[in-house]
């Protein structure tokens, strides 16, 4: 991508993120987004049609790379050791630790529901693979067991990005691992 797209999204992004946190985001307005970037309107709608697509296509790209991160070398979560859990959960965090604006923004300003639910897909994505002969819908337990587990994983996230200063990446980390692994493996191990 060229130099000067990148460096105007990143003026958009920024003006975005610091007019959520000062005005909120209902009350931004495309105007806005352009005189704190020190852009004219029409180079905002060469990049995104509107404040729904910018706010849509922020997601998207913050979670393509945190995809890309937690990317692993496991087959599937049968052969996952707690070593390996603990790295996809640190590497997690430090992906989010280079974007934490963002996320203390949109935990904060616009809702952490939405955030939660993209947070738990990308989660389970990474502890259900290798696991398509396992039919989910036929075991309640499973359903719900991996539901409380990424929902712990999701919360502890919550917590550090609300308050990173409090614990560091290693530390939670680990805990997340001391909470969570056992009962990932003994959830897809169990034969009820």
């Amino acid at each position: 991508m060229d130099l000067r797209i990148q460096k105007t999204r990143k003026a958009i992004r920024d003006a975005f993120l610091a007019l959520i946190k000062e005005k909120g985001y209902e009350k931004i307005t495309i105007q806005n987004i352009a005189d704190q970037a020190m852009i004219n309107r029409n180079t905002f709608y060469l990049h995104y049609i509107d404040k729904p697509d910018l706010m849509e296509k922020l997601y998207e790209e913050t979670f393509k790379r945190l995809e890309k991160s937690i990317s692993s070398d496991h087959q599937d979560i049968y052969s996952i050791q707690k070593n390996d859990f603990i790295l996809m959960i640190q590497t997690l965090f430090q992906s989010m630790e280079k974007e934490l604006e963002f996320f203390q923004v949109m935990l904060k300003e616009h809702g952490q529901a939405n955030l939660s639910v993209k947070l738990k897909e990308l989660i389970k994505s990474h502890i259900v693979i290798g696991t398509k002969d396992f039919n989910f819908n036929d075991s309640v337990k499973f359903e719900v067991g991996l539901e409380y587990i990424i929902s712990g994983i999701v919360g502890g996230v919550c917590l550090w990005v609300q308050t990173p200063e409090k614990f560091t990446i290693t530390e939670i980390s680990s805990v997340l691992s001391d909470v969570h692994y056992n009962n990932i493996k003994d959830l897809f191990l169990s034969d009820d």
